[in-house]
């Protein structure tokens, strides 16, 4: 008997997912932690406006907003009421379908994601990558598929992001998720840190979050990103995968964050490339065939065209190793009875 690799959602639900990621991308900021409430308290005589939520972590918190008889604290109490209605609808349309196999983040995730779209990071054109951005695609494709659960945020961008205002220093944009999240020391202490992560001995519990631009050489290196204030690794074919990105929204615990992912086709083949560019016995490895296998069977019956457009445009040097890890996906897909997806992969594999 074939084993299915995904399931299709139902329309009903892939048009709830549309209208969710529309209303997400029209928030102009997004509320940290639990949407909460506005509260008025009494002190030494004085009132006082206040946003009573849990903070990301877990914990009760307050934002201060002001006298409650001081106009420009009136306004902005209003302004946070209209955001927690916003973000308190958003969640109940997330909950239901995240019940029928919609792909949500955990809370530190959330609040991290939601820290760098308030510093208009993702407007500016970074592009969150990795298994998160996979996760993100199936929601959009409207599939559901097994997924890895994964503690790392991958975040890249290919050319100076254009800011509306001066950015902060990308550390600093962490630091207001209020998630502590601290530079990880390289190996060479001489070398700038290009990762972030939170303390604690489980590497299984630890969010990490990695900088990451394209180089066009083979190696990989440390660049100065200067429009973030930081420092990247640089990784050999990512520019391939960053071209044209889709914008789309991250389905949190809190918050919906807009965000902008890789194309699905561009990110499979990137997948099936990467998958050579391990060890043979990484976990990794086995990972990116999976995912890769998902995407290239959903595609093959929703626009076999875009593998085969993105398949050309793998570059030329990264052909041998992409034909390579493609074969192993073919291998999966056969396994598992995915037959359209088989012969548009024999015959794009054929074709060179």
């Amino acid at each position: 008997m074939a084993l299915s690799l995904f399931t299709s959602q139902p329309l009903v639900l892939q048009t709830a997912f549309s209208e969710l990621k529309r209303q997400a991308r029209e928030q102009a900021v997004l509320l940290l932690g639990s949407p909460g409430t506005v509260v008025t308290r009494e002190v030494k005589g004085s009132r006082f406006l206040y946003r009573d939520h849990y903070a990301p972590g877990g914990k009760k918190a307050a934002d201060y907003l002001g006298p409650a008889d001081e106009e420009g604290a009136l306004a902005r109490a209003d302004d946070v009421r209209e955001q927690i209605a916003v973000a308190k609808a958003l969640l109940h349309d997330a909950r239901l379908l995240a019940q029928h196999g919609y792909v949500r983040v955990d809370g530190r995730t959330d609040a991290v994601l939601a820290a760098l779209a308030n510093n208009g990071l993702f407007r500016a054109g970074a592009v969150l990558i990795g298994s998160h951005a996979y996760g993100v695609l199936l929601n959009e494709l409207g599939v559901s598929a097994s997924t890895v659960h994964t503690e790392d945020i991958d975040v890249a961008r290919d050319r100076a992001l254009r800011f509306d205002a001066e950015a902060k220093p990308f550390e600093q944009m962490l630091q207001d998720s209020k998630i502590p999240v601290f530079a990880i020391p390289p190996l060479d202490r001489k070398a700038p840190s290009t990762s972030f992560s939170t303390r604690g001995r489980d590497k299984r519990d630890k969010l990490r979050v990695d900088l990451l631009v394209p180089t066009d050489g083979s190696a990989i290196k440390t660049l100065e990103v200067r429009d973030l204030g930081a420092h990247a690794t640089a990784l050999p074919w990512l520019r391939y995968l960053l071209q044209t990105p889709v914008p789309t929204v991250v389905i949190g615990r809190a918050s919906m964050v807009p965000v902008n992912v890789p194309r699905a086709e561009r990110l499979a083949w990137h997948k099936m490339l990467v998958s050579e560019l391990r060890h043979e016995t990484s976990e990794k490895r086995a990972k990116d065939i999976e995912q890769a296998a998902v995407l290239a069977a959903v595609l093959a019956q929703q626009a076999p065209e875009s593998l085969e457009e993105a398949y050309r445009d793998v570059p030329s040097a990264a052909k041998v190793k992409t034909k390579r890890g493609a074969r192993r996906v073919l291998a999966r897909l056969e396994e598992t009875g995915q037959e359209q997806a088989v012969a548009v992969m024999r015959d794009l594999l054929g074709s060179t």
